[in-house]
C-alpha cells in the first residue's frame, strides 16, 4: 500500500479518530457515512485516522471517568467489520496506520493495557486470524492528503519532511524490538505515529511540504471533543477516551479549499458523533 493517500477534489468526507476497539462508535459512524452518501447521492469518503484497535480491558465496576464511556474492547469485531465494509463500498473507506496497528506490522508493541497488547490480541484471534489481521492493517496509509487542503497523520504533525516522497519512503518495519521512546527519535514515521504535539512553525512546514494548509490527527484525548492549534493543527477525539456527549467527528467538502482549521465550523464541519435529541446548540472545543 502507498504510505500516502490521496483523495479526490469532489464530494463529502468523514473523518474519524481513535475508536480502539469500540465497535458502538464505529457503528455509529458507518451510519454517519451512510446518511451521507444518500444525501451526495454516492460521493462520498470516510476516514479512519488510526488506532482502530486495542481498548481497555476493564470491567465496568472498575472503569475510571478519565477513560470516557464505558465500552467492551470489540477490536477483531471492528477490523472484520471493516473489511466488509471496504468490499462494500470500493476506494470510498480508508484508513491510516496508528501506533497500535504499528505494533503488529513492524512496531513497538504498545503496553497501554496490557503488557503486550500485540500478544494479548493475536493470540485472543487465532494464528489464522491474526495473520489475516496484519495483511489488512498492511494495507493502511501513513498519512493522508485532500486538495481542500487538508492533511490527516495519527500523531501529531511533528516531522520534519520536505517533500511527500520522504513520506511514501519511511520504513514501517524493523522497530519491533525497540520501544515508544526509540521510535520517537525515527526520522518520519516516530513522530506521526506517536507525537502528541507538534510546534506551530513545525507543523507548518509539515503541511506545505505535503501541499496542504492544515492537518487533522487524533492520538491524544481531548475531553472536549476538539482542539484548534494555531492555524494549522486540528486534534480530534471521536471515541476513545471521551463521553458520548463530547464525542466528535468531521464532515469535509472534499470541493472546497480550507485556508487554516479555524474556518472548519462547528455544527458545520466539526459534528457530535451523538446529536443531542433535544437539538441543542455544540458547546465544544477549545
Amino acid at each position: 500500500m502507498a504510505r500516502v493517500l490521496r483523495l479526490p477534489d469532489h464530494g463529502r468526507l468523514i473523518v474519524c479518530t481513535d475508536l480502539q476497539g469500540c465497535l458502538r462508535d464505529f457503528h455509529r459512524i458507518v451510519e454517519i457515512f451512510d446518511e451521507t452518501l444518500a444525501a451526495t447521492d454516492g460521493d462520498a469518503h470516510l476516514l479512519f485516522t488510526g488506532d482502530l484497535i486495542h481498548g481497555p480491558l476493564i470491567d465496568e465496576r472498575d472503569w475510571p471517568d478519565f477513560l470516557g464511556e464505558f465500552y467492551r474492547d470489540a477490536s477483531d469485531e471492528v477490523i472484520d467489520e471493516l473489511v466488509v465494509l471496504t468490499m462494500r463500498h470500493p476506494g470510498r473507506i480508508h484508513a491510516l496506520v496508528g501506533n497500535h496497528e504499528h505494533g503488529h506490522i513492524g512496531g513497538p508493541h504498545t503496553a497501554k493495557f496490557a503488557a503486550d497488547e500485540v500478544i494479548v490480541l493475536e493470540n485472543r484471534l487465532g494464528p489464522v486470524a491474526a495473520a489475516r489481521l496484519r495483511e489488512v492493517l498492511r494495507t493502511f496509509a501513513l498519512v493522508a492528503i485532500a486538495p481542500c487542503g487538508a492533511v490527516f497523520t495519527h500523531g501529531a504533525p511533528a516531522a520534519t519532511v520536505s517533500s511527500i516522497a520522504e513520506i511514501e519512503a519511511a520504513p514501517l518495519e524493523g522497530f519491533e524490538l525497540g520501544s515508544a521512546l526509540d521510535i520517537l527519535d525515527a526520522p518520519v514515521i516516530g513522530p506521526i505515529l506517536w507525537a502528541r504535539s507538534a510546534a506551530t512553525d513545525v507543523a507548518a512546514r509539515f503541511v506545505r511540504a505535503l501541499g496542504g494548509t492544515f492537518c487533522i490527527y487524533g492520538h491524544d484525548v481531548i475531553p472536549e471533543g476538539f482542539e484548534r492549534i494555531g492555524d494549522e493543527q486540528m486534534v480530534v477525539s471521536t471515541s476513545f477516551g471521551v463521553f458520548d456527549a463530547r464525542k466528535v467527528y468531521v464532515n469535509l467538502d472534499l470541493a472546497a479549499h480550507y485556508r487554516s482549521v479555524n474556518e472548519l465550523r462547528v455544527g458545520h464541519e466539526i459534528l457530535p458523533l451523538y446529536p443531542d435529541p433535544a437539538g441543542a446548540q455544540l458547546a465544544l472545543g477549545r
